[in-house]
Parts: C-alpha cells; sequence; structure tokens
C-alpha cells in the first residue's frame, strides 16, 4: 500500500471534501497544486528544503505552467514569479499546521491530479523526473525520497528514473 492508502478510499476522501467548503483550496489552481506537490517532496523526503531544490523548483515552472495553462504570451511577464511565490506560501501555510497537513493535501492532489484533461503519462513521467532532479539537488538521494518518488509514480502508471 506504501505512501498512498487505497485509490477507493482517497476517492470516498475526494468526494467528502469537494462537498464541503474548503476555503485554503478555493485559491489554488492546478499550476499552485503542482508546483505544491514538488515543494511537498523536496521537504517530506529530508525534513528541510534546501535552495538548490528551491531553485531547481522554480526552473520547472514554466513548463508547468504552460502545460496547464497555455500559451503563456497571453500571460503577464511575472505570472511564473507569482505562481512560484503563491505556491510556496500555500505549502508553507500547511506546513507550519503540521506535517499531517502537508501528507492530507499532497495525497489528495496526487490522486485528483490524474483527473484532469491535460494530465497524461507524458505530463506525470516529466513531473517524476523532476521530483528526481529534486531528489539529487541536494546532493545526497535517500532511501526515502527513492521510496515516495517510487510510490507516487505507482499511483500515476509511470516508471520512476532515479
Amino acid at each position: 500500500m506504501g505512501f498512498f492508502v487505497n485509490e477507493i478510499v482517497v476517492r470516498f476522501i475526494i468526494i467528502i471534501a469537494q462537498n464541503k467548503e474548503v476555503e485554503v483550496r478555493e485559491n489554488y489552481d492546478w499550476v499552485d497544486k503542482t508546483l505544491f506537490i514538488l515543494f511537498s517532496y523536496a521537504h517530506i523526503t529530508d525534513w528541510e528544503l534546501a535552495d538548490s531544490e528551491r531553485s531547481l523548483i522554480q526552473s520547472k515552472t514554466r513548463y508547468i505552467f504552460k502545460i496547464i495553462n497555455g500559451d503563456l504570451s497571453k500571460y503577464p511577464p511575472d505570472v511564473i514569479e507569482k505562481k512560484m511565490v503563491k505556491a510556496y506560501q500555500y505549502w508553507n501555510e500547511l506546513k507550519e499546521e503540521s506535517i499531517d497537513e502537508i501528507l492530507s493535501e499532497l495525497q489528495e492532489i496526487s490522486t485528483e491530479i490524474v483527473f484532469q484533461d491535460w494530465f497524461d503519462s507524458d505530463f506525470a513521467e516529466k513531473i517524476i523526473d523532476f521530483l528526481g532532479e529534486i531528489a539529487k539537488a541536494d546532493g545526497v538521494v535517500l532511501d526515502s525520497e527513492k521510496f515516495t518518488l517510487v510510490d507516487l509514480a505507482n499511483l500515476w502508471k509511470v516508471k520512476a528514473h532515479l
């Protein structure tokens, strides 16, 4: 079963969450949520967010934004920077509450994302590759990083290359 619970239980949780008004999540789009995955994995695998990991996430934001929202030229030049800041704040607010909040949100997002029209195996593999790069960014790849990456890849039905 690993890091993620049974898919039926997760879907039930999603249905419950969708029926409740969850103020925190109403303000976040899928770019924010996808970046949340990156910040969360960078943090929970070794309990810190290194500057090298943060820089790497920033470099991947343009790709994520383009896949989800399309042509970047339709947006203000500072949109990438603003999305990065917003996603970091999203992650940091939950981190301040508890690690359980991060894990819960991460699990929900990781499960819900597969139902988005733009989510496909190519995007999933790219995010898994990004997470692999983030794991390597601080110079040490821990067993916990490998385990969580493989677990997410299995959930998304792609291979982890680490």
